[in-house]
């Protein structure tokens, strides 16, 4: 994280272990614009311990932005309330505060001089590896952080890492053995294949369209878009000798050949004429997508585009369905060539009529009604399949079953290791897998000293939250919460 933050100034993110965050540059979205309902400075009180609205702000500004970066930055003030995430954050700290009260009362303290030395500590304020006091205070300038209310916050992260050393339960040897019961056990199996393909099934039009009006509601026109667009493609840069020499010594270092060493000007010719015609259609791709976004691009280019037209690449829809109208994206590069658009309309999804989406819904209500045909023959043959025997199974295991392809095995495999009975049916895609264990055994110590630490780990982050749960519901009896928000 330090080693990121590093190469990222510009946009650097103060972390304090995992609790306090703040924004720089376009952090801070939301805050000041946002309006907390509380009047008094408390917005919950907690035990002892209050949380203040200026702690409230933070903490929604940190989820503001995590949740902003999720929207590609078009999170705005109505869809965070629809998230909700001023409850979200002030759920975290209520949990923050339950926890420290809890520390607290068991006799936990924290140091000034164990504050100071955390801080001096953090790479991201030093200056030739010495703590440097202006870079500490410029940071916190930016991240609109006073001194004070950073050293609080770091001293309570340190005062919860004392807390989670103590709750930190380590594995006992039954439990090592029962975590290596659940991963290294092997089922002796066998196996009865049942497929959609072999039913027959010859639906009436009156249940079609019955079908249809039930379910009508995922029968939609594709969304599509109106936009003003301008292609330019590499192939219609020209280059003269004097273009591709000057852009040879600029970027002579990308010229290399499999040892490493630099080609001469002749030897990447061929190379550098691509690249020269690449950058500069990108360039001139540049400012048509800055005359288009001012409405001064006479060359641009009407079309509609639906979803699902991947004439200009996955990459370019996944744009589109981002935009709204009179957004101009960006250029992005495409298998034709540099491409900037305007969105001039969005032309919205609508349900198709039954006669559009017939053929769609008669597909789909074969292979619903298929479906419990199905089910309804596994349940009858269940009890007495004989079955074929695929032998010893667990969870590693990357056999192709016989009648399955290697992808519908391995489905079936992890299925397998999620189910509580003995005898049962497994569903795929298209097909029913009857299926009974016949017997179980546990690989060999070997095999399990081996993957010790594989499973104390895992034992351990599931040791981990059951005791988290149950700490938390304790911390909720003995603490008082008052919300004032």
């Amino acid at each position: 994280m330090i080693g990121w933050m590093q190469k990222h100034k510009k946009y650097l993110i103060i972390t304090i272990w995992i609790s306090t965050i703040a924004f720089v540059g376009a952090g801070f979205v939301g805050w000041g614009s946002y309006s907390f309902s509380s009047t008094s400075n408390a917005v919950a009180v907690v035990g002892d311990r209050k949380i203040s609205i200026e702690k409230l702000q933070r903490e929604y500004a940190k989820l503001y932005n995590l949740y902003n970066q999720l929207f590609n930055g078009d999170l705005d003030n109505e869809q965070a309330k629809k998230i909700g995430i001023e409850e979200q954050a002030l759920n975290n700290l209520i949990s923050r505060a339950l926890r420290l009260n809890y520390a607290y009362d068991l006799g936990l303290r924290i140091s000034k001089e164990e504050v100071i030395d955390a801080l001096i500590a953090m790479d991201t304020f030093q200056n030739n590896g010495q703590f440097d006091n202006e870079i500490y205070k410029r940071l916190l300038a930016d991240n609109q952080l006073r001194p004070k209310d950073f050293e609080e916050e770091l001293g309570e992260s340190l005062l919860l890492e004392k807390l989670n050393a103590i709750l930190e339960i380590p594995l006992t040897p039954l439990e090592t053995e029962m975590m290596g019961a659940i991963y290294f056990t092997e089922d002796h199996v066998k196996i009865h294949i049942l497929k959609q393909s072999d039913i027959t099934f010859t639906p009436a039009q009156e249940a079609i369209k019955k079908y249809w009006e039930e379910n009508q509601d995922i029968y939609q026109t594709e969304r599509g878009y109106e936009i003003a667009s301008i292609l330019i493609s590499p192939d219609s840069i020209g280059a003269n000798e004097e273009n591709l020499k000057k852009y040879y010594e600029d970027f002579k270092n990308q010229f290399l050949n499999a040892n490493g060493q630099l080609l001469t000007f002749q030897e990447a010719k061929e190379q550098v004429l691509e690249k020269y015609k690449d950058a500069q259609a990108e360039k001139e791709s540049l400012k048509e997508y800055i005359a288009l976004r001012k409405g001064e691009n006479s060359k641009a280019e009407i079309s509609t585009l639906y979803e699902g037209d991947e004439t200009y690449g996955v990459e370019f829809l996944d744009l589109l369905s981002q935009a709204k109208e009179q957004s101009t994206i960006k250029p992005i590069k495409t298998k034709k060539g540099y491409l900037t658009a305007k969105v001039i309309k969005i032309i919205p999804s609508k349900p198709k009529t039954y006669e559009a989406a017939k053929l769609d819904a008669t597909e789909d209500f074969i292979n619903f009604e298929k479906a419990k045909l199905l089910e309804e023959k596994a349940k009858s043959q269940l009890a007495n399949f004989q079955g074929v025997d695929v032998g010893y199974l667990s969870r590693e295991s990357r056999a192709v079953l016989k009648g399955l392809n290697e992808q519908e095995s391995q489905d079936f495999i992890s299925q397998l290791f999620t189910k509580t009975k003995a005898k049962d049916y497994i569903f795929l895609q298209d097909k029913i897998i009857l299926y009974e264990i016949l017997d179980q055994r546990l690989k060999n110590s070997d095999i399990m000293a081996k993957n010790l630490d594989f499973l104390t780990q895992n034992g351990m982050q599931v040791k981990s939250r059951l005791v988290d749960v149950a700490f938390m519901e304790h911390l909720l009896k003995i603490y008082k919460i008052v919300k004032k928000i």
